[in-house]
This record gives structure tokens, sequence and C-alpha cells, in this order.
């Protein structure tokens, strides 16, 4: 019977991938070419190995998004990779093929959530009545299918738990699911640093510009960005942690930089305090495993030290930074690493008088005599002679010659003060010496009987990864948006205990709303209906004209009872040449003297546009007793919109938006046309015919319409009692299995890194909803399983008679 249904599922799925791909919109932007060459290969690949599901869904769930080129947001490329998984994965069904357990308290509970799941998705679904001609059905968030979209999470992770505990036993969690992980934060990462590089700048820490890489979740706001990096960066830490080679303990260091660089130019004050409390969980949970296995823990003395030491490295490359800038700070880490590392050798005391006085002769001759001809960038004295000494010091340490070491590092210190003097002039001289003195200081640990560190892996790692967070959070907490993030905290605070208020006021009062919540994806519809401000959010709909045959789009504008609100833009990207004219041309029918339509081209990720080239748009007059359409020609010029390299160039995408008065009003448009010089139309879908195919909308900056901002009071409000109830019993269950998981083996590291990454993650919810994003919900449902899972005790095999 279980073959039976297992192949009746795998069949479904099948069937069910292959009727979504005959309508899902495949033909405008170039990354919906990626399904045509993703989808076939994974299906061989699943063919070939059904268990490399493990690793190919937690590199791509957070990263294949394409919903701002599809238009697709309900229905999305995840769940075509989950079809064909689910296809893949139940068509070679063992009936006895999950080796890995569950405790009889974890059935339980996963038994209670499912049914708080379901019956949430079913109060959401008739929450509302459905579309008659389901037009808007599944493009906004007012419409009751979006029950279904927030509810798919939990109904594909229980459908992936079987697969989970076939293929995650034999070590497979590390073998696939940890690569996996790695890879998709290695690719967010990379998205955030293009972003970066290609919007506001690298370097640039005083622009608001905040990135969503790859999540189009983000286009109403939410910190899906924030929840994925909470999740995701205890695994790099694990990875570097468990780095046998210096190869793999190098390309740890260089990913987990790159995801501290993405998680700190998010200026989320959420995930700020979430990477603490996320650390100090897990290094609480794997000292707690060390010392129940008998194992050497860190002593107290150890700790404080630690604590001491870099706090106030902290503090004086803080001061370094703020007089001599990058340089300085780059000089001033690169020293105290190397100072670091020399105190962990037998220093020869006795030879420290002399080597002193060789190092400065020698940096004072080469300074001399260095060329001043080559003064340009890196070859300036006090560059170019740091790095000498910096590649001296790595070289005598490598070779053992301890006296030639102790020369470079004091060959650095000089250096190090020099730059600071070279940038800022005397002003760096104090924090420099500062840091000369530290740097002093951690010398003196190779003369203590009892060493506070030695040199190993575990040490360096740690060293290392301490170096490179201050090395990325020392410019970002010195900028001006961080200090004026931090500084609006206690308002912001306020305004978030008001809308959670708000969100309670808005539940009905009676039991079965209490009990199982006003319904999944309900809030959206709650606020636009319910809200007690007054406000009206702005919307947008596709009808359909009575007896033409024609469907068109209509915009609503905002309104607001302290002020005119936030517009809500429609977008579709559009690839332009610089400096060309576009002819431009549409059908609109105006309601009223308000709205006025604002259409221009913007330099835009998702949020925040940067540039933009208004459209020379001036709308006639309407005729209050019969609006009619009123046919519109003009020309654009696209001014440096899409310049730049291939790689380096940002996207430029056409919006559309209704703006009026505080009183909500709304506008229609129809035949939307954008045409390139020599006739080519750039705009999929210009009549509206197909509804929202290759249409996708954003709201910048008012986004409490769209979210709770809490992970336990959205589960209350749209789940009630017994979803919440559920998931913290889940959550409760999954850490102390986690904290058992570490004290009984060698897992310790793993288990420490998840009950980290839902530390980080919890905090994050106590500022965001989190489970409103269906791949960031299932990502946190899958980590769950995980913790919950338990090797099924070994068959006992029956005794055969003599």
């Amino acid at each position: 019977m279980r073959m039976l249904a297992a192949r009746l599922l795998a069949l479904s799925a099948g069937l069910a991938c292959l009727a979504a791909l005959r309508q899902y919109p495949l033909g405008h932007g170039w990354p919906v070419w990626l399904l045509y060459a993703l989808l076939p290969c994974y299906f061989l690949l699943l063919c070939w190995r059904p268990a490399l599901w493990l690793f190919v869904l937690p590199a791509l769930l957070p990263v294949l998004d394409l919903a701002p080129w599809t238009g697709w947001f309900f229905f999305e490329e995840i769940d075509l990779l989950l079809l064909l998984t689910v296809a893949c994965g139940y068509a070679r069904w063992q009936p006895s093929a999950m080796r890995l357990g569950l405790s009889p308290g974890a059935r339980l509970w996963l038994a209670l959530a499912t049914i708080a799941a379901l019956a949430a998705m079913l109060r959401g679904w008739l929450w509302a009545p459905l579309p008659g001609d389901n037009l808007n059905a599944w493009n906004n968030y007012l419409s009751p299918y979006n029950s279904l979209r927030l509810g798919k999470a939990w109904c594909w992770a229980m459908l992936l738990l079987p697969l989970l505990r076939r293929d995650g036993a034999s070590d497979g969690l590390r073998r696939l699911a940890l690569p996996g992980v790695l890879s998709g934060l290695g690719l967010v990462a990379l998205c955030a640093l293009w972003e970066r590089a290609v919007f506001p700048g690298v370097f640039n820490m005083a622009s608001d510009y905040r990135i969503t890489a790859p999540f189009s979740a983000m286009h109403t706001g939410g910190a899906a960005l924030d929840g994925y990096l909470a999740l995701a960066l205890p695994f790099a830490g694990l990875w570097l942690a468990r780095a046998h080679t210096r190869l793999m303990a190098t390309a740890a260091l260089l990913l987990l930089g790159l995801a501290l660089h993405a998680a700190l130019a998010t200026f989320s004050r959420a995930l700020y305090a979430a990477i603490p409390v996320a650390a100090v969980a897990g290094l609480a949970c794997w000292q707690l495993a060390q010392g129940r296995q008998g194992r050497k823990k860190w002593s107290t003395r150890r700790v404080v030290a630690g604590l001491l030491l870099g706090a106030g490295a902290a503090a004086l490359l803080a001061l370094m930074f703020h007089a001599a800038g990058y340089r300085g700070l780059l000089a001033a880490t690169v020293l105290l690493a190397g100072a670091f590392v020399l105190a962990t050798q037998a220093l020869p005391w006795r030879l420290a008088p002399a080597c002193l006085l060789c190092a400065l002769a020698l940096q004072a001759t080469l300074a001399a005599l260095w060329p001043h001809q080559l003064g340009h960038g890196l070859l300036k004295a006090p560059y170019a002679l740091f790095l000498l000494s910096s590649l001296l010091l790595a070289f005598s340490l490598w070779r053992r010659w301890l006296p030639l070491a102790m020369m470079a590092l004091t060959m650095m210190a000089c250096n190090t003060a020099w730059i600071g003097w070279h940038w800022a002039g005397a002003v760096a001289l104090r924090p420099a010496a500062l840091v000369l003195l530290l740097a002093a200081l951690l010398l003196l640990n190779s003369r203590l009987r009892l060493p506070l560190w030695r040199m190993g892996r575990a040490s360096v790692s740690m060293a290392a990864a301490a170096a490179l967070m201050l090395m990325l959070a020392i410019p970002v907490s010195a900028s001006y948006y961080a200090n004026e993030r931090f500084a609006t905290t206690a308002g912001d605070w306020q305004g978030r205990l008001r809308h959670w208020r708000q969100a309670l006021a808005m539940m009905p009062a009676d039991w079965t709303t209490t009990a199982f919540g006003m319904g999944t994806g309900t809030f959206p519809g709650s606020y636009f209906w319910r809200n007690t401000l007054g406000d009206v959010p702005a919307r947008l709909a596709y009808a359909d004209e009575a007896g033409a045959g024609n469907r068109y789009l209509r915009l609503s504008s905002p309104g607001y009872r302290a002020g005119y609100g936030e517009l809500l833009r429609l977008l579709q990207r559009v690839s332009v040449q610089p400096d060309t004219r576009y002819a431009l041309a549409l059908d609109v029918r105006r309601h009223g003297p308000m709205p006025v339509l604002q259409l221009k081209l913007c330099q835009r990720q998702l949020l925040y546009a940067q540039y933009c080239v208004h459209a020379p748009l001036r709308l006639l007059p309407a005729n209050m007793a019969a609006p009619h359409w009123q046919h519109y020609q003009l020309f654009i010029d696209s001014a440096r919109l899409g310049d730049g390299a291939w790689l380096l160039r940002a996207p430029v995408q056409l919006e559309l938006a209704a703006s009026g008065l505080a009183d909500p009003s709304f506008i229609d448009v129809d035949n939307l046309s954008l045409r390139a010089p020599d006739g080519e139309e750039l705009l999929a879908n210009g009549s509206f015919s197909k509804a929202n195919n290759y249409w996708f909308f954003s709201s910048d900056h008012h986004h409490l319409p769209w979210h709770i901002k809490n992970l336990w009071l959205h589960l209350y409000v749209e789940s009630g009692v017994s979803g919440l109830l559920s998931m913290l019993g889940l959550c409760v269950l999954a850490c102390a299995n986690l904290v058992r998981r570490a004290a009984q083996g060698p897992g310790a590291h793993g288990a420490a890194a998840m009950l980290a990454a839902l530390a980080g993650f919890m905090v994050i919810g106590v500022f965001d909803s989190l489970l409103d994003v269906p791949r960031i919900a299932l990502l946190f449902y899958m980590l769950l399983l995980c913790a919950l899972l338990q090797p099924s005790p070994p068959l006992v095999p029956e005794r055969s008679p003599r």
C-alpha cells in the first residue's frame, strides 16, 4: 500500500510539473533561460543519484528567484524544483528506506503542527470570496489564494521529510546538505557584493541603500535576506572550525568574509544583534558538549582574557580607522595578526634588544634609499615597506627564523605608524602608538607559564575570523547611515509596538479565531480592509472591458491619513542602450482629475531606484461624465541608463505608479509599448492580456501593510494558539535534541552550528515575520526537521536455532 501511494505521489508531482511548465512565462529576460538548462540537468542528476537533492535544494532555494522577470510569485521556480524532487524521490521509494528516526514526542508535535497549518490554510482560503474571473487570484496578496502561497512551505517540508529520513543517513547531511548550504550562502553573498558594487559602491557606507540580493519577496519589505543569513552564517563558521587543510581554511575564511560583508551591508539592527547571540549559543553548546565528553574546555581565564583582548583590539582599530581610514585599519590589523602568531613561538628574548636596533637601522636605511619617483599607489614608501616587512615576517615564521621574525614585526610597527602619519598627519600617531603597545603586549603571551593561546588550527582560525569581522564591522559602524539607523532605534521600536497592537486589534473576538487564527496569508487583506488608522494602501488589478474582449491594468493610488503614503510601482525589466531615443506609447483612462500617472525608466534592482529618466507625459483632463480611453505617443531619452560593462551594468526597469491626493483614486492603463529606434519592442505583455506575466510590483518604503513584523505574533494572528504552541513546542524540542546530540557523540560541531542558526533566526523573528516568505520558511522548517531527526535503532536479528 505504501509503495502504491509513493508511486501515485510521484506520478502526480511529475504531471503537475509538466502542467506548470506549459503555463510558465519563459519568454522574457535572459535568467529565465536558466530553467531550460537547469530542470533537465536536475532531473538527470536525480535519476543518477536521488540523494543529491540534499545538495541542490539548499544551494538553489535562496538564489533561484526569477519573479522580477516572470512576474510569478505565487508559483515560483523553487516549486518546479520541489515537484521534480518529489517525483524522482518517491518514484524510487522503498518501504524500508527510512534510516533516520523521529522520537514519539517529535511525531506528536509534527502532527499537531500539521493539523494547525492545514486548519489555518483552510480558514485563509475561505477568508474572502474567491474571485470569479481568476484574473487577480494569483497576482496580489489580498487574494484568498495567498493562504496557499504561504502554506505550501509546510506542505513541502512534510513531503520532503520521508526523503530526508532516507537520504540524510550515512552522514548524508554532512556530505551533501552542508556543502549545499555553503554553496547557497556563497551565491547569496556574491549577489550582495554585486549589488553593492553596482549601486551605492562597495565602500560607500554613507548611502541609505539597503541590499535585497536575490530575494524578490522583499519587494514589499521584510527581512528575507536577514533571516537567510542568520540561518546560513553559522555553517560557514562550522566549515572554518572543521577545516583540516590550509586550502580549505582559506576558502572558509573567504566565504565567511563575503557572508559577513553581506550581513553588515544590510544595515539591519536585528541581524547585528542576531550574529553575537548565535555565536554565543553555538559556542556554549559546543563547550557543554566538550565538558560532558570529558574533553578539555576553555578555562575562565582564557575566556576573560580573550574577551578583554578582543574588546581592546576593537577599540584601538576603531580609533585607527577614524584617524587613518582604511589604510591605517588594514595595517594595524595585519600588525596585530602578526603579533598574535609570533606570540605562540618560543622567542629568543635575550636577542630582543639587538633585533630591535637592527630593525630600526634597516627601516631607516630603506626609507632613506627608497626612490621618490616610485611614489604612486602601493609603491609609496610606507605602503611598499609595510608589504615587504609583512612578507619577511611570513617567510621567517615559515622557516622558524625567530630573530628575523622579531625584526620583521618591528619594521611592520614602524611602517604602521608611518602609514597613519602619511595619511592623517600627527593625529594618527596616538592611536598608532596604542596599537603598537597592544602588539607588544600580545608578544608577552610567549613569556607566560601557561600561555593564553597556542599555535593551532582552532586558535588561528578563530583569530582570523575575529580580525575579518573587525575589519568589516568597524567601517560599517562608523558610517553615517549606520549611526542614523541606531539613533532612530527607540522611535522605530515604539512604531513597531503600535503596529503589533493594531494587528491584534484587527482579530475578531471569537474562540475559533483565537484557537485557529484568522487564516494563513490573511494579514495584508486584513490591514487593507480593517486597519484602525484609516489607511488605504495602493493596489493594482487587472480587468476585462465589458463586452469588448479587452484586458487592461487598473492602478489605485494610496490614501493615508498622515499623508500621501507609499506608491505601488509596477515594474518590468528592459534592455536599453545609453543615449538612445525610445518611442513610448500607451492608452490611459482617467477617473476624475486624480490620480496622476508616473512613468519613468530607472536603475533598480528591486527597491530604491538610483537614477531615473521621467517620461514627458502630460495627461489630458478627464471626462467626468463618461471616462474614455486616450492614446499618448511620446519619446524618452535613456541618457546614461544601460551604460557600463556587462557584469557591472545596473539593471533598468520601466516603472508605472498612480499618485494622487490623500483620498485613493484609480487610473486605467493599456497597450503599453516601448520601442527601440529600429522598431524592436522591448516590453513583453504590454497589453496586459496575460495579466501579471512579466510584470512585478514593488513598495519601496512603507512595509507595515504587508507584514506583521514579528514571527510569533504572525503565527498567533494567522494560525491561532494551536499554530503558535505547536511551533513553539517543535522549536524547544529541536533545541533540546541538539544539545543532547552534541553531548553524546562526535557531531558536536554540527549540533552547535544548527543551534546557533536557530537562535539567530529567532532573534530576527522578534522584529520580522520571516515565515511569510515561502523559501525562507521552507529552509527554517528543514532545519527544524534535521534537528529533530535521530538515528534509528539497529534491527535486532532473530536468533536462529543451532
